[in-house]
């Protein structure tokens, strides 16, 4: 297998979402060898197939990874055969794309492959590793304000791409020493002919200057990209460098930021580029107004998905959004006669329940 697909013509940028990576990637995709798309998500699959814990399915994940896992001990000549069938699959896929576009590079900008960094960078060893990293609390705010717009549960969402991804990302950097590519945000919009020559740079390609307005490079086909920044300019821009700093003027916002450094750490941050204590001071900084203020929604609670919620934290979360809607008595009470209702039909559905197969 001296031959095999080693990823030469790929390039994946990993991220934290909201750090900037469809900015990147509308940038890098003005180069003439280029071709990319919205997030593929296409290594996820496949890679995840050996694992038994992370991925849920129908038929049963855990079971199903222990049977190839079984079928490659016992019956496969070489017991690196679905790695290379990946790699096969892998080859396949991209390079029909590339074939269909005329060019040859592929530009793969899946933020959640900081799941998968170990595995990739065994499967693609030739493939060039763009890692992102932009302050955690500028990608906290993207998200309260592009996506979770005061549906606090919204956030538990992101609980992966919030608190794992900052340490998964540095742990890729650290495996991958001087493959990996790193480029701050901050230093890529503030400079960005400077940031992406260098850039060009490391991936072997050539800088064109006409990269860095994007006005002309068509927009990624598909979904999955930023639905908001991407629009506002049509070249890199520092006008968001410091929007996160207005979390400070919110009560709520500000609670989530804090909870949000003080979950990260001092050691994650420093080593990720961001002075913590200065963040810190930053956002302690008196709200504006606190008066008339509503009560706080815990971070504890919203950065957790609901179905991980206790049945105290989902009488908390209802009782809090009725008390918004309907003030304090009234939401308590419609609060409360829900809750019991949602309590009876558990409670109903727990004695109907058919015994659990046997595996045995």
């Amino acid at each position: 297998m001296a031959d095999s697909y080693r990823g030469k013509n790929l390039i994946f940028i990993v991220s934290q979402p909201r750090s900037g990576s469809t900015l990147l990637q509308r940038v890098l995709a003005g180069h003439p060898d280029i071709q990319t798309s919205a997030e593929t998500w296409l290594m996820l699959h496949p890679i995840y197939g050996l694992r038994g814990t992370g991925i849920e399915a129908e038929y049963g994940a855990a079971f199903a990874a222990e049977g190839v896992r079984e079928f490659i001990q016992n019956y496969a000549t070489d017991s690196n055969i679905h790695d290379e069938a990946i790699r096969n699959w892998a080859q396949t896929i991209y390079e029909d794309a590339l074939t269909k576009h005329g060019k040859t590079l592929f530009l793969d900008k899946t933020p959640r492959y900081f799941f998968i960094i170990p595995e990739l960078y065994r499967l693609f060893p030739e493939a060039k590793f763009i890692f992102l990293i932009r302050n955690p609390m500028a990608v906290l705010a993207s998200e309260l304000t592009t996506y979770v717009k005061g549906d606090w549960p919204v956030l538990g969402i992101f609980q992966p791409d919030l608190l794992l991804a900052p340490r998964l990302i540095l742990e890729g950097i650290e495996q991958l020493g001087e493959d990996a590519i790193t480029i701050h945000y901050e230093q890529f919009v503030s400079e960005p002919e400077k940031n992406i020559s260098a850039l060009c740079e490391r991936l072997g390609i050539a800088f064109h200057d006409t990269m860095l307005d994007y006005s002309r490079t068509p927009a990624p086909k598909g979904k999955m990209n930023d639905p908001v920044g991407i629009h506002q300019h049509t070249r890199p821009s520092r006008s968001s460098i410091d929007k996160w700093k207005k979390m400070a003027d919110d009560t709520q916002s500000r609670h989530f930021a804090l909870s949000y450094l003080e979950n990260l750490g001092s050691e994650i941050m420093e080593r990720l580029g961001y002075g913590y204590e200065q963040i810190r001071r930053d956002l302690e900084k008196p709200a504006a107004t606190t008066e008339g203020q509503e009560p706080l929604f815990p971070w504890s609670i919203a950065i957790r998905p609901r179905q991980e919620w206790t049945a105290r934290e989902r009488w908390f979360a209802e009782r809090y959004f009725a008390m918004q809607k309907k003030g304090p008595i009234r939401g308590t009470l419609s609060a409360g006669k829900r809750n019991i209702k949602r309590l009876l039909c558990d409670l109903k559905k727990q004695l109907s329940l058919p015994a659990p197969p046997d595996y045995r």
